[in-house]
């Protein structure tokens, strides 16, 4: 799960993002088209916390927010055990300017598919301010049996979500949201399944179609010198060389004639 299904579902999430902050930038709102055009896809920056680092799945920020604004993980294995506890890392290390932590949690065993929210909650008792994550969103979109459920639900990322209060200034004035509905997310784990099923038959194949007939493949790798091999071949050339600048002396001598 951690291959090739792991990696397709993450590209086309973040595909999915990418092409409705170019709607929102083509829109009638000017300012969340401004704040759009800043929303910087981060691919996966080294997160360091509390003396452990962990690399996110995904993320999304705006240009001028100091962190990660949205990130995205997409569970695999023992992984999904660790979600909420990667969600805490994320938003309670940023001292809540993460704005979410979604998870796309994949049943590893079987067919199961939902998706998770965290956000930050944030509460005050006896004078201090108590931040923990709270799961805001939970839904399930495939079932066991790798069946569509809850086609008409919907995920939603606030546009304002990439940035925060502190670095960007006026962000409580940006509208709007990027949703992605269930069946778009049902479909992006399918085609991700399909996509790695094709790429092991092909890799598992040592035939090779030319024109419309298939043939065995002969496959020839180079053969790499060793070393003992590459430090003979260093000093014959060095040796010939040491021959090319003597015989450039002995030319540069005899034309030399003396006063």
């Amino acid at each position: 799960m951690a291959g090739n299904v792991h990696e397709f579902t993450i590209g086309e999430f973040k595909g999915l993002v990418r092409d409705q902050l170019t709607d929102i930038q083509r829109g009638n709102d000017q300012v969340a088209a401004d704040f759009a055009r800043d929303v910087r896809a981060t691919e996966s920056p080294k997160i360091e916390r509390d003396g452990s680092s962990h690399c996110p799945d995904g993320s999304f920020k705006h240009k001028d927010a100091t962190e990660l604004g949205v990130i995205l993980e997409v569970s695999h294995s023992q992984k999904r055990q660790d979600l909420p506890f990667l969600a805490d890392n994320y938003i309670l290390g940023s001292n809540g300017l993460t704005q979410a932590v979604i998870g796309i949690d994949l049943d590893y065993w079987g067919k199961g598919a939902r998706v998770i929210v965290w956000r930050l909650n944030k509460t005050k008792k006896n004078g201090e301010i108590i931040l923990t994550v709270k799961e805001t969103f939970q839904g399930t979109f495939r079932d066991a049996d790798g069946n569509l459920v809850n086609g008409g639900q919907n995920l939603r990322i606030w546009s304002k979500d990439f940035g925060n209060k502190l670095d960007c200034p006026g962000i409580q004035k940006v509208q709007g949201a990027i949703t992605i509905s269930f069946t778009q997310l049902y479909e992006l784990v399918q085609e991700s399944e399909a996509n790695d099923q094709t790429l092991k038959r092909r890799r598992g194949s040592d035939e090779v179609f030319e024109g419309r007939s298939k043939q065995k493949m002969v496959k020839k790798k180079r053969v790499r010198p060793s070393p003992e091999e590459l430090a003979s071949s260093d000093e014959e050339r060095f040796k010939a060389a040491e021959k090319e600048v003597e015989k450039q002396l002995s030319d540069q001598d005899r034309d030399y004639i003396p006063e």
